[in-house]
């Protein structure tokens, strides 16, 4: 799921071969006037005819202690009542393990495009009508069990090129492993370029993960890019974990000498003293559309 701009790019490019330079200067007008719209549509249309998501929306619920088991098996119920069927929206919950959000539930639907947040008739929205039954399902049975009332929203964007997977099929992983950055601005292309170099390193690895990259769009700082780590074993992420690992993993991909100089690149594209985070979360799976056997 490329963003098209170097294609748009490249078709200017050829133009501007075939025409006098007047005639190109005039043409290159007209063309970059109007790059915006045809980027964005062909960009829309490589989203729908893709499987990989564009988006993830993400609410952090807050439950007390003693509502634990209540708020848990509520949720399983309203699961079976309305995101198991065929054609039903469907939602995924993930326990957070570690950090400071520790014991929360990341509660997120993903979205292949932008223009999927406009169904109205959907949950799948930044801000879902009252009078949506589903909606009103949740205020009155699971609601009450929280502790955060109306939790805060965060979207964020997956970054093209940075999805790799080394597992079969395309259900959710027991574990998974978030590591969040933020660049300095203006960093945006060279974090794209490394998240790209480092997701081929992984891919070509053979270690049994899954991942991607992710922009922060709303709901947090925008420097902030967030890289997710899939594992179905805590075996299968120590072996990525070993030390020295990543760095002949990524060697063997992009050649000698590439590791340090990707660290270096590294150290270039983010903040100095940048606040850094890590949490493991732990998929739920009778609390989410998609149930995984364990």
């Amino acid at each position: 799921m490329e963003f098209p701009i170097c294609i748009c790019f490249t078709y200017i490019a050829e133009i501007l071969q075939i025409f006098t330079a007047m005639k190109a200067i005039i043409i290159s007008s007209i063309l970059l006037a109007g790059l915006t719209a045809l980027c964005s549509a062909d960009h829309h249309k490589k989203e729908q005819d893709s499987d990989n998501p564009l988006l993830y929306v993400v609410r952090h619920i807050k439950v007390e202690l003693e509502n634990v088991e209540a708020f848990q098996k509520a949720v399983a119920e309203k699961t079976l009542k309305y995101n198991r069927e065929e054609g039903s929206d469907p939602w995924f919950t993930w326990k957070v393990l570690t950090g400071p959000r520790s014991g929360q539930y990341a509660r997120l639907f993903a979205a292949r495009s932008w223009a999927d947040l406009d169904r109205v008739e959907s949950t799948h929205t930044i801000n879902i009508p009252r009078a949506n039954e589903e909606s009103a399902y949740w205020r009155e049975n699971i609601s009450p069990l929280q502790e955060t009332k109306m939790p805060a929203t965060k979207v964020m964007a997956v970054v093209p090129g940075t999805s790799f997977s080394n597992l079969e099929g395309e259900n959710p992983t027991r574990y998974g492993a978030l590591y969040q950055w933020k660049i300095k601005p203006g960093m945006y292309q060279r974090k794209t370029a490394a998240a790209k170099m480092r997701a081929k390193a992984f891919a070509a690895s053979g270690l049994k993960i899954r991942g991607h990259v992710m922009r922060t769009e709303s709901g947090g700082d925008y420097m902030t890019f967030i890289h997710f780590i899939g594992f179905d074993s805590w075996a299968d992420f120590g072996k990525l974990r070993e030390w020295g690992g990543m760095g002949e993993i990524f060697e063997a991909n992009h050649g000698k000498g590439s590791w340090k100089k990707f660290l270096k690149e590294w150290n270039a594209i983010h903040q100095e003293g940048g606040e850094t985070e890590v949490e493991f979360i732990e998929y739920m799976s009778d609390l989410s559309s998609i149930s995984i056997t364990k």
